[in-house]
């Protein structure tokens, strides 16, 4: 048998445990411990964030703990710093000043697009109004040519003229005559359960039936608000409004009529145009007046615009006066 070895010296003391390098201490010792949760967690671990949120979520920045913290440096309160601080707001401050006083200076100059676009607007209202002024020039002229014109030919192309602008509505007309006026019904009853009453309105086929009830009556010449009325105007109506040559007109509806105010309105009440008319005012509410006149106008329809214009050809075989027929002059010869 063999005798087992020992490593314990004769004296019968243990030897001592070999010791550890210091390096692996220093290193140890360097690290900062990591704090640690009552549940033996570190603060940032997904357990110990999810425990602080359903226990107390108040709390959850007091378990980090003040690893990686690092508190706010305050700035050093100097008389340098006082100093410096004034120094650069008086500097932005001068800075901001200047460059407001040249952006307003900028936008009031001259050259500043307002400007220039206030000088165009000037500038082409003079030149409407030189237009204007050589426009009516030019109408006097025309009149004056054409005057001559009919003075040195027919003796009564003149007085033909002037009937063929008075039925065509060409030339303002003024005299005595009558002024109907049509307009809506007031509010009519709320019914139960509504906030306001129906308003009956004035439709076009109501102020036709009225120019047309004048015109047999014997009138002159008809305008509704301004507007006058010839053989080709067209009463239409567009959503609640009335339109007459496609001009919009509104409420209350006064239909001038010149001509002798007695007969035009005595013609027009025994018409069937006036029976309809009058009992408007029963069945729907339309509020009818009549007011005679004696010095009543009524406007000039507005002129057309001539757009295209060609001379009149000679009919075939036709010769002129003054000149010998070409047989005649054919038979003159040998």
């Amino acid at each position: 048998m063999h005798a087992e070895q020992s490593d314990t010296p004769a004296g019968g003391v243990p030897p001592e445990p070999p010791e550890q390098p210091e390096v692996a201490a220093a290193s140890t010792g360097d690290r900062r411990e990591r704090p640690m949760t009552p549940h033996g967690e570190t603060p940032y671990s997904p357990m110990s964030l999810l425990r602080a949120l359903t226990s107390n979520p108040l709390d959850v920045d007091a378990l980090r703990g003040t690893e990686d913290s690092h508190e706010d440096e305050e700035l050093v309160d100097t008389p340098t710093t006082r100093t410096l601080t004034a120094i650069a707001a008086v500097v932005l401050g001068f800075v901001v000043a200047v460059s407001v006083t040249n952006l307003r200076e900028a936008a009031s100059g001259e050259d500043s697009p307002r400007a220039q676009l206030q000088q165009r607007v000037i500038e082409s209202r003079s030149e409407a109004d030189v237009l204007e002024t050589h426009r009516d020039e030019t109408v006097e002229r025309i009149a004056e040519l054409q005057q001559q014109v009919l003075e040195s030919g027919d003796a009564g192309a003149g007085d033909r003229l002037a009937a063929y602008e008075r039925a065509t509505g060409a030339v303002p007309m003024a005299g005595p005559g009558v002024v109907l006026t049509v307009d809506d019904s007031a509010p009519l009853p709320a019914e139960p359960g509504t906030t306001g009453g129906v308003v009956n309105r004035v439709t076009d086929g109501d102020l036709q039936i009225a120019v047309n009830g004048l015109w047999a009556a014997g009138a002159e010449a008809i305008s509704i608000n301004g507007q006058r009325i010839t053989s080709t105007s067209a009463i239409r109506r567009a959503g609640d409004a009335v339109l007459v040559d496609f001009r919009p007109l509104s409420p209350p509806y006064q239909v001038t009529a010149l001509g002798d105010s007695a007969e035009l309105r005595s013609g027009f009440e025994q018409s069937q145009d006036g029976t309809y008319l009058s009992g408007l005012p029963t069945r729907f509410g339309i509020r009818l007046s009549w007011e005679a006149g004696e010095e009543l106008t009524v406007p000039a329809r507005t002129a057309a615009t001539l757009r295209e214009a060609s001379g009149v050809e000679p009919e075939r075989g036709a010769v002129p006066e003054g000149s010998a027929s070409t047989d005649d002059s054919e038979g003159e010869n040998p």
